[in-house]
């Protein structure tokens, strides 16, 4: 039996993310490897985005010395921050420097909307106001309409926040013009509410994680062809393709 993958994404998050690589080999599919560095991205706002940016380029040519197949740049909020142009301009740089295809978890999440004809979204957001405003200005500038955001207000670490409080929270924030939700946020637990959500409101969920999965799979290896069958819990992003 091959243990060692032949297809690979490499993945860059932030250094205190808990919740990215677990996420992955859960539902990654069997044939498909990750292999992951870590930069310091947020860090309380005691890094500009072009320290970010130099090292997330740097974090990429390590990358390459395990001949990942692609490269994806987790971080929903710091990318978000920069805007679409600034992260044509980071995924650019990635490219030039690695020879390697690069993509965004916020890229993800514009194609997952895509795919799942979500157009009107509700936003939730661990963090707090300005952060959320970011996001929501982000999606608008890509062309979607966020007609209600609710953030929690919690700090950087919200990997600790159980399954069950994004429930409740998308329970309690559902609007009837809605599309869909959009759980925003790389180091949280929101993967694990997804097909709960998506049972009891019936509309289709995105998340920060999910969304860069289903990207990533998408692209190395095609979900149709990745998976026997599909993982309990994946949600409905990965039934489009």
């Amino acid at each position: 039996m091959a243990i060692l993958p032949t297809r690979s994404v490499g993945l860059i998050i932030s250094a205190g993310n808990r919740t990215v690589e677990p996420y992955f080999r859960q539902f990654g599919p069997k044939d498909l490897g990750f292999f992951v560095t870590r930069i310091r991205m947020g860090s309380g706002g005691e890094r500009t985005l072009d320290e970010i940016a130099n090292d997330a380029v740097l974090a990429g040519k390590l990358l390459t010395d395990a001949k990942v197949n692609l490269i994806c740049l987790q971080g929903t909020g710091i990318i978000m921050e920069r805007g679409p142009s600034g992260e044509a301009d980071l995924i650019s740089s990635i490219c030039k420097a690695t020879k390697t295809p690069t993509y965004t978890a916020t890229h993800a999440v514009v194609e997952a909307f895509r795919a799942m004809a979500m157009q009107r979204i509700v936003l939730i957001h661990p963090l707090g106001d300005i952060p959320m405003q970011r996001e929501k200005t982000y999606l608008e500038a890509s062309g979607f309409s966020v007609i209600h955001a609710v953030g929690l207000g919690r700090q950087e670490q919200s990997a600790f926040i159980p399954p069950d409080t994004w429930l409740d929270v998308a329970r309690n924030n559902d609007h009837v013009g809605a599309d869909g939700f959009f759980l925003s946020g790389s180091n949280t637990t929101m993967f694990e509410a997804v097909e709960q959500i998506e049972k009891e409101l019936g509309k289709p969920v995105v998340t920060s994680v999910q969304a860069s999965l289903w990207a990533g799979v998408q692209r190395v290896l095609g979900v149709g062809n990745a998976y026997e069958v599909l993982p309990s819990g994946i949600g409905k992003l990965f039934l489009a393709g």
